[in-house]
């Protein structure tokens, strides 16, 4: 059975296990099991995307950088990376990468395109940063335009940390706009989006979705996109482990929602990623990123 609104992308590459570390890539799995177990979503098709190619990466990353990171080195091209630096890991953000594009050419029949892992927005052309090894919305929007040469993307990036990866890749691009909603005093060292909104430490619900409200409005009038990337990361939330925002699992829905409302009045994609997440309690980073398939599923 499949939504011809939605359509869930989602492979087992994704999940990994990093015992210690902050980063839950094992939240992959939990979350496809959250969507089998919802008497809503438990008999949707969940589409299985290939591993990313050669060529594809190289749309945005440097083939210099690209063989460090094959040939699983420590250079100075990969040791920014917070994450390490092995097989497992690296065919899993290649999976990530396959999985936003994939995402991307469903919705030639869905109105969302939702990829249940991706979102890695720190990465370079020629550098791994953060936990982010490959830049999969950056590489997605650069295939598309081999397909849709007139095609103008926007990204929507409602992570804790900005974007600064996608910042820095399109910086000179007129047909990307990059727009990132952060908090602005912690991680990363700042790129220069089209649109950056530096939020407080302490942000609650209300100041957040009005900041929300009146960028999107701005774009609206100084942009006009043909297709959407959302990077929905979980880490705004006021539990969050990695940050200081005061977001609570409601307001995270609305956000959203706002993000699907934006797409669908200007009656264009939404290609949905879900970024980072580090709640004290696991189970909440899970159920926030299902709420987003939630938001975007409901008819």
């Amino acid at each position: 059975m499949t939504s011809n609104g939605l359509a869930l992308v989602y492979h087992s590459s994704y999940n990994l296990e990093l015992p210690g570390h902050v980063f839950p890539a094992h939240k992959y799995s939990h979350l496809y099991n959250r969507v089998k177990r919802d008497p809503v979503y438990a008999s949707w098709d969940i589409f299985l995307p290939k591993k990313a190619e050669d060529e594809d990466l190289e749309l945005v990353h440097s083939k210099a950088y690209l063989d460090d990171l094959f040939g699983y080195e420590h250079t100075e091209r990969t040791m920014y990376s917070e994450l390490p630096l092995n097989r497992s890991i690296v065919e899993s953000f290649a999976y990530g990468v396959g999985g936003t594009s994939f995402a991307t050419e469903l919705t030639n029949k869905f109105k969302f395109g939702f990829n249940m892992g991706g979102g890695y927005h720190h990465s370079f052309p020629d550098k791994a940063e953060g936990f982010c090894y490959l830049n999969d919305v950056a590489i997605a929007i650069r295939k598309q335009k081999f397909i849709k040469p007139d095609e103008k993307a926007i990204i929507i990036d409602l992570d804790l940390h900005q974007g600064n990866g996608n910042s820095y890749i399109f910086q000179y691009d007129d047909n990307v706009y990059t727009f990132s909603m952060h908090q602005g005093n912690i991680y990363p060292k700042k790129e220069s989006s089209n649109l950056d909104v530096n939020l407080e430490p302490g942000t609650k619900d209300d100041e957040y979705l009005s900041h929300l409200n009146k960028s999107l409005d701005k774009i609206k009038k100084d942009f006009d996109p043909t297709i959407v990337y959302y990077i929905a990361g979980a880490d705004p939330y006021e539990d969050d482990s990695l940050g200081e925002l005061k977001i609570s699992m409601k307001g995270l829905r609305e956000r959203d929602k706002m993000v699907r409302k934006y797409s669908e009045d200007l009656n264009i994609p939404c290609v949905v990623t879900l970024a980072g997440g580090y709640a004290r309690d696991f189970r909440d980073t899970v159920e926030i990123h299902f709420n987003t398939i939630t938001a975007f599923g409901e008819k």
